[in-house]
């Protein structure tokens, strides 16, 4: 009785969030090749590979796409013929992005999120491209995967001398019950990573919930500081001397007039940076940050959601879980679809 209480808690739970977990597959696969995909899909620099000007001429470009715009981020090219990609404010709160040629600071493409397939794989992974409401909504999806693999973990277990072999599929299984049993294998070898990869995921997005923007105004657009060209290079010449040998990541420009200077460390895996905090006006308040002194929680969660804490193949295996991840939330589905419909056919 207790099984079957726990299968059908474990079905519906799939047929409500079927839906978000398909999209969180597609968009994370997507993300852990984002660096290849944008090589292949998004414009690229026009003008030959050394050729850079300084960060300050980027801001200028992204600042005069048009007016009331306001550059707030700037990554820097992490391909010799990608472009630099810029987030931008405007007065009215709205988001929008442009990619620039690092080579003569030329505005290649400009628009919303749904100009850059990318960029929104990333929105919509990270929050449904709906702010912290749909971050809430991640981390409660996240939650249900996890349920999800834990009781269908829980209602296959046949005991640890029939593992093995409860996981075949004999050839000689009616075509009606293959699709049920490949759905029971693929999710008792795959539940323990899918959990790994369910919880990392929500720990890596809670801290920057905050429950109560959800019912509160949301704040007018801060004032941006009027950056000028001497201070954003003085900046970055300030953050540079703390790393003399890093190579800059990305840029982010701060109300205040501070900069938060991110720089790559490899050192520490792909997703690693040394960071400065830089206010090139109180150059003694200069904060500088290596990638081991970080002690935030995303540094822990992060390399375990990507597969990177093991190396470069193990974005292939986080690969192999977004597949299963795909193939179950269609395939339980459908099982349910197919047993309702025979239901139907036999009343």
């Amino acid at each position: 009785m207790a099984s079957k209480k726990v299968l059908s808690f474990h079905r519906w739970i799939a047929l409500v969030f079927a839906p978000f977990l398909l999209l969180q597959a597609l968009t994370g696969s997507a993300l852990l090749f984002r660096s290849e995909l944008g090589a292949v899909i998004e414009p690229g620099r026009s003008t030959p590979q050394g050729e850079t000007v300084s960060v300050s001429a980027l801001y200028a470009a992204a600042r005069d796409i048009r007016p009331g715009v306001t550059p707030t981020r700037i990554f820097l090219p992490g391909h010799p013929d990608s472009a630099a990609f810029a987030h931008l404010s405007s007065s009215d709160g709205t988001t929008s992005y442009a990619m620039i040629d690092p080579g003569n600071a030329a505005v290649i493409a400009e628009g919303g999120v749904w100009r850059f397939p990318l960029q929104a794989a990333l929105n919509l992974h990270y929050q449904l491209n709906a702010g912290q409401a749909g971050m809430l909504l991640v981390c409660i999806y996240g939650t249900a995967l996890a349920i999800l693999a834990l009781t269908g973990l829980w209602h296959w277990w046949p005991g640890r001398n029939r593992a093995l072999k409860s996981l075949k599929i004999p050839a000689r299984t009616p075509q009606r019950l293959k699709l049920q049993m490949w759905h029971r294998s693929t999710g008792a070898i795959t539940a323990i990573g899918l959990i790994v990869v369910a919880v990392t995921g929500v720990l890596t997005a809670v801290p920057g919930l905050a429950i109560s923007s959800l019912w509160t105004a949301a704040p007018a657009p801060a004032a941006s500081y009027p950056y000028s060209a001497e201070r954003i290079d003085t900046g970055i010449a300030m953050a540079q001397a703390e790393f003399p040998q890093g190579q800059l990541r990305d840029i982010r420009f701060r109300p205040d007039g501070s900069l938060a200077v991110n720089f790559r460390a490899p050192r520490d895996g792909p997703w690693a940076v040394d960071t400065v905090t830089v206010d090139p006006a109180a150059p003694d308040a200069i904060s500088a940050m290596p990638t081991e002194a970080n002690d935030a929680l995303w540094t822990v969660t992060y390399p375990l959601h990507t597969g990177t804490i093991i190396g470069p193949l193990g974005r292939y295996l986080i690969l192999a879980l977004a597949a299963a991840l795909l193939f179950l939330a269609i395939s339980g589905p459908l099982q349910w679809w197919r047993a309702r419909t025979n239901r139907k056919s036999r009343a």
